[in-house]
């Protein structure tokens, strides 16, 4: 067995300037055109991707200043453009080359098992080393060909003849479908506001659900509907001005714009299902300098009952040449896909002149491809024709029932912005032919941008093996493995791609290699699949990896999860399957939709796990790995803090630090034989918390557990966060979450599906009962506000704390946002207490 040689990625990576730079490039304009060709979730920042490949290539003792230049993080400064428009020149490749024989005795080929929208394949080969890219997913196996595998093949040659395809669907359809989008009143439409309409069970009045009139609300440009009802008749005019009528539906009820009758959930799910009536409510008018809003014309209605009625009457053809989706939309246990509550198959996500628009592009793209295989070899064909699939993915994406027209910014917004799927009572339709937001327009030129990207950045680079297959049957062999597996309930892909594969798959039709996705080993959370399958298939994972390892070869993992339970696994997982970690690092990757996170509660960070094989078995006591655990951690904490980690963040970090010494051991055994790795975890929240108050206060360590939730909550701006999360907090302090409830510290709140809490401060809370400290530190705030520092004087003497323990924690308080109120009201009360303090923009004690 040869000699295993340090990876630079085993000693160093500069974690706050990739970070710094991942988050700027996954901001709007900034991503990278591949990116823009085909949406697919959790995709990694290049910059973090070209981190971890080139971190596992190059030895240790490589320069550090060279490699943050080979990173791109040189030319952002120079050039101010992002790091992922760094091309490393050909010469320096070919000494790069030289540097990976060094550890390697070769040039490796980089494997990544988890490809999905294939950042780390793409980097992989941008350094120039071969990658072999796979998912089980068939969408995915469509975006990394698209992306990898084809622009590397046929170059310029390729760009010009999608180009060419894309425009003759463009045109070809625009001949059919022009005469659906009428001008109004000479200017172009961009989009079409939509509303569901209901019977309301009480009056039987037929009322638009709209969740908020507003057609466009920005600092100087306010603009609203305005219901109202004559003689049983709903009239809606245009209004400016700063307030807008409260919305008709909220919490899935709606209530009767006529009698006030609420209308129940049940009424709104049985006559969307039936009746399927939605009602044109405005247009919005593209103009040179701007858009306007505009009530619908006759021109605009009579538009759309042509092409219902066209709809109508071409329903069998539609269905004999197979351009509908008629799949049931799929079951899911978690009610991710909440629409098949009132719509159960896909087309129903269309109305009918967007079902004719879908089938009419489905339709010249097979009339094109018929041309294409007069001209070239299938295999070619095939590759065009996958890039015009993605005309529908893109298109459905932002054209559905599903779309809404962001009034904050005036443009249309796409379905999967975030991680579910549902109807929206208002949504917004678009032109398709105009130059606007999410359209065809806008689409091809994403489509042909992320071409030309690709072709551009793997001119003269590594090559790429695309396949499409499951983890369970992996063969390929490899010394270094880059990857980024699902996380635990992340994301459900299986059911979630059906939205985008169900359309792709009738265009691609005989050339498709499958006829549905296959969902029994996606490896995530949803659809039949529990919390015991994913824990199945990752330790099979595991087990995987580890015999595609080759001995002295390094894994490289990412993983982002607060969960205890998901640690739990990946952490069990990886020691059972005979892996030891060499090294984590904490870098901001992610991006999060859950409704009830705010701020830090939000995962933005995963943690790259980096390991190789264990070579020798050892045994260990959790009671004594536990202390070893807790000194490790503390080290770490003081590092994640430079890296300006902070709630969530700082929690998930700590988790994957805890893995550096657990996996070193083969097997770990309790003295008592109840603890298990799961109560490790429950005690690194413990001391994070501990960690953050020591940060904040002179005497964090006897608090009570009220308190210290409360300021550990609070300094690391978790207002709003997940139930889970403020569960795990609650924990680590011996404390249940029902107790703050019923003190009014915290109140339950819902976002759709998902369950959270939200902090109560001074004014939002009536402290009725003084039992802790924040309980009096709330009291004092409130005291002063409603009679100032007299009041307070008078009251102190019915307080069960003292001054000092009063001052300690409104001291703490003084490190929160200048804007927040408990942190301006703590600084009036301080200052008439005779304190002095730090100048504005204090941020804790080591700035005292």
């Amino acid at each position: 067995m040869s000699e295993e040689k340090r990876t630079l990625i085993e000693t160093f990576l500069p974690v706050d300037e990739i970070s710094a730079e991942a988050k700027k490039e996954k901001l709007g304009t900034a991503k990278p055109r591949t990116f823009e060709m085909h949406y697919w979730w959790t995709r990694k920042p290049l910059i973090t991707a070209r981190a971890a490949v080139l971190g596992a290539l190059l030895p240790a003792d490589f320069d550090q200043r060279e490699f943050k230049k080979l990173l791109g993080l040189e030319h952002v400064k120079v050039t101010g453009k992002r790091a992922h428009n760094y091309d490393i020149p050909l010469e320096r490749i070919d000494q790069l080359k030289q540097e990976y024989k060094k550890v390697w005795g070769e040039v490796p080929t980089v494997l990544d098992p988890f490809a999905g929208g294939g950042s780390i394949p793409f980097e992989a080969m941008r350094v120039g080393t071969d990658a072999i890219s796979i998912d089980y997913n068939p969408v995915a196996y469509l975006i990394e060909r698209a992306t990898l595998e084809y622009p590397k093949k046929y170059s310029d040659q390729l760009l010009q003849d999608v180009e060419k395809g894309l425009n003759w669907v463009f045109e070809e359809t625009k001949k059919e479908m022009g005469q659906y989008y009428p001008k109004h009143n000479g200017n172009d439409v961009a989009a079409y506001i939509w509303a569901w309409s209901v019977k309301c069970p009480s009056c039987g009045f037929d009322n638009p659900l709209v969740g908020q009139w507003w057609l466009v609300n920005r600092i100087n440009k306010k603009f609203f509907l305005q219901p109202k009802v004559v003689d049983n008749q709903l009239i809606i005019s245009i209004k400016s001005g700063e307030e807008a009528p409260e919305g008709t539906s909220s919490g899935g009820k709606g209530h009767c714009l006529s009698c006030g009758a609420i209308i129940p959930k049940e009424s709104i799910k049985d006559d969307i299902s039936k009746r399927e009536m939605d009602r044109l409510l405005a247009v919005v008018i593209s103009k040179k300098g701007g858009k306007e809003y505009a009530l619908p014309s006759t021109d605009d209605i009579e538009a759309f009952e042509r092409a219902k009625q066209k709809s109508i009457q071409n329903w069998n053809n539609l269905i004999q040449n197979d351009l509908v989706a008629l799949e049931e939309m799929p079951d899911d246990n978690r009610g991710t896909i909440w629409a098949k509550v009132y719509l159960k198959y896909w087309y129903k996500l269309l109305n009918p002149r967007q079902l004719l628009l879908f089938s009419t592009i489905i339709q010249k793209s097979r009339e094109y491809q018929v041309l294409l295989n007069k001209k070239y070899d299938p295999e070619y064909s095939t590759a065009i024709i996958t890039y015009l699939s993605f005309i529908l993915a893109k298109l459905i994406d932002y054209n559905s029932r599903s779309t809404n027209w962001l009034r904050a910014i005036e443009c249309q917004g796409h379905v999967l912005a975030s991680r579910g799927l549902g109807i929206s009572w208002d949504h917004s339709e678009v032109n398709p032919f105009v130059k606007s937001s999410g359209t065809l327009i806008t689409i091809n030129k994403s489509i042909l941008d992320g071409v030309k990207y690709s072709i551009q950045k793997l001119n003269n680079r590594g090559n790429s093996i695309v396949k499409n297959g499951s983890i369970t049957q992996l063969n390929d062999t490899s010394s270094i493995i880059v990857t980024d597996p699902p996380y635990f309930d992340d994301v459900q892909y299986a059911e979630l791609s059906e939205f985008f594969f169900v359309w792709e798959r009738k265009i691609l039709g005989k050339s498709c290699e499958h006829d549905q996705i296959v969902k029994t080993e996606d490896m995530s959370i949803g659809g039949n699949r529990d919390k015991n399958t994913f824990n199945k298939l990752f330790n099979i994972s595991c087990k995987k990896i580890f015999n595609a390892l080759k001995d002295n070869g390094i894994v490289v993992l990412f993983f982002a999860h607060s969960s205890i339970e998901a640690w739990d696994f990946v952490i069990n997982s990886l020691q059972k399957n005979g892996f030891k970690i060499t090294a984590t690092w904490p870098i901001h990757t992610e991006s999060t939709n859950n409704p009830i996170a705010k701020g830090n509660a939000s995962i933005m960070s995963s943690i790259i796990i980096v390991a190789r094989k264990r070579k020798s078995d050892k045994s260990g006591y959790i009671e004594e790995i536990q202390d070893e655990v807790k000194a490790h951690l503390i080290k770490r904490l003081d590092e994640f803090w430079r890296y300006g980690l902070r709630g969530a963040d700082l929690t998930v970090s700590a988790m994957g630090a805890t893995l550096d010494i657990i996996t070193q051991y083969s097997e770990i055994k309790s003295y008592t034989g109840e603890m298990q790795i799961k109560d490790v975890l429950e005690l690194v929240q413990k001391y994070v918390a501990q960690y953050v108050l020591d940060r904040y206060m002179k005497n964090a360590s006897g608090l009570d557990a009220a308190t210290s939730f409360y300021l550990y909550t609070r300094l690391s701006q978790l207002e709003g966060m997940p139930f889970d999360t403020a569960n795990l907090i609650a924990k680590s302090m011996n404390v249940d979450l029902k107790t703050f409830e019923k003190q009014g510290l915290i109140r339950t709140i819902k976002g759709g599906k998902a369950q959270g809490i939200t902090l109560l401060n001074y004014a939002n809370r009536e402290v009725n009962e003084k039992q802790s400290l924040i309980d009096c530190v709330q009291f004092v705030m409130a005291t002063f506000a409603r009679g100032g520092f007299t009041e307070i004087e008078r009251e102190l003497a019915t307080i069960p704390f003292s001054r000092t323990e009063i001052k300690d924690v409104l001291e703490a308080l003084m490190s929160l946002p200048t804007e927040d109120p408990e942190r301006q009201i703590a600084q009036k009360i301080l200052e008439r207490m005779g304190q002095s303090f730090p100048k504005q923009g204090q941020t804790g004690l080591d700035n005292f």
